[in-house]
């Protein structure tokens, strides 16, 4: 027989599968609780157990995820700036941690990133990534300052961009790429060139690493 911590986790999950599925075809500020007692099969007074509202609900899953995205930064992002990483193939462990973050809520991110979800999180997690650059960068140069052709706030948007438009390009896709593979196309979003990844030389000639047959 369930204990109660596993019979409680066993109703929250329930809960947040139906606010997925839900979202499928609802907006989140459309969601009701009815929407979501309906497609869980829970009763209300269940789902009062556990939260206060809707809003409750989004808030603790969204609370919960953001808590575990900003402890990966603050463990792993030291040493993000070496270069040496990406010649040598090595996903630096902060992007393998985020990776494996994003992959095991990957249905609940895929509806918050997606068009129903809620773009409040998708830029609080952003603002946090930018955070822990601009913290790493004044620990590795001093000051967090960029190249000086480089207005900061784009050089910024720029960098943390080449992040997040990589995990919501795999959350919202019908992707099977593995989390692995996922976290090398962070890194080379990262290092390379729009041109190395169009597969341009200085000649003008393909790359033979980007070349397509």
């Amino acid at each position: 027989m369930p204990t109660h911590q596993e019979r409680v986790a066993q109703t929250e999950k329930a809960i947040m599968s139906a606010l997925v599925a839900v979202g499928q075809a609802k907006p989140l500020n459309q969601i009701t609780i009815s929407d979501l007692t309906r497609s869980s099969g829970i009763s209300r007074g269940t789902f009062y157990l556990h939260y206060l509202d809707k809003d409750d609900l989004v808030t603790k899953m969204e609370a919960a995820l953001t808590t575990e995205f900003q402890r990966l930064l603050d463990g792993g992002i030291e040493g993000t700036m070496n270069p040496q990483d990406f010649t040598a193939g090595r996903p630096y462990p902060v992007i393998d941690q985020i990776v494996a973050l994003v992959a095991a809520n990957r249905a609940l991110l895929a509806f918050l990133f997606g068009s129903n979800g809620d773009p409040g999180f998708v830029a609080l997690l952003t603002d946090k990534l930018q955070t822990a650059i601009l913290g790493e960068l004044y620990r590795v140069k001093g000051t967090p300052t960029f190249r000086r052709d480089l207005p900061k706030p784009y050089a910024l948007s720029l960098v943390t961009n080449a992040i997040m438009a990589v995990v919501r390009t795999w959350l919202i896709g019908e992707d099977s790429l593995p989390p692995a593979e996922l976290a090398q196309v962070i890194m080379r979003a990262l290092y390379l060139s729009p041109y190395d990844m169009l597969g341009i030389t200085s000649r003008g000639a393909n790359s033979e690493d980007g070349r397509q047959n």
